[in-house]
């Protein structure tokens, strides 16, 4: 392949941009944008101006009445343990989005803060270092159902009809 094949296809696989992606995934639900609080101009409560990897979730459907996302920035007030806080966040921050609806994502592997590299190393890592404890088998989730009986919760014994004025309430036993 030659260096202009390689260019073409290059351009080809573009990688989308940061407002167009955030708009897709806010037109299919909640979307997280994933971002380095500490860069310029970032506006958030105090308590996260020093997180390398703040995470936001934003949706249409949470009635953010003063959302806007421009070329520039997303601006809007989102809410932090109940209280409302006026945020800035530029475009320069913002180093991925996810959507919770579909689990799709995008990175942009050059605004990504040199911490939240070392630690996806770390649990890349971690995971190939204990590959018998991932593979052990899981057990199975117990479940509840209602079954018929009294009460009790003996098999086979089933309420008389018209019983149930004044009998307690029927339980849920756990079944394996």
């Amino acid at each position: 392949m030659d260096r202009e094949e390689y260019r073409s296809r290059r351009m080809a696989q573009r990688v989308p941009g940061k407002k167009e992606t955030l708009l897709a995934y806010l037109a299919r639900g909640i979307a997280m944008v994933h971002l380095d609080a500490r860069r310029p101009a970032v506006v958030v409560p105090p308590q996260y101006a020093m997180d390398a990897h703040l995470r936001l979730n934003l949706s249409y459907r949470y009635g953010i009445p003063d959302l806007d996302i421009s070329a520039e920035r997303i601006r809007a007030t989102l809410s932090f343990g109940g209280r409302p806080f006026r945020c800035l966040i530029p475009w320069g921050s913002v180093f991925g989005i996810t959507c919770h609806g579909t689990g799709d994502g995008q990175v942009w592997p050059e605004d990504l803060p040199v911490e939240v590299v070392h630690t996806m190393a770390d649990r890349y890592t971690s995971q190939r270092r204990e590959p018998a404890a991932s593979a052990a088998p899981r057990r199975a989730k117990p479940s509840l159902a209602a079954v018929d009986g009294d009460v009790s919760g003996q098999p086979g014994e089933k309420e008389q009809p018209g019983s149930r004025e004044g009998a307690p309430r029927r339980h849920l036993r756990l079944v394996r």
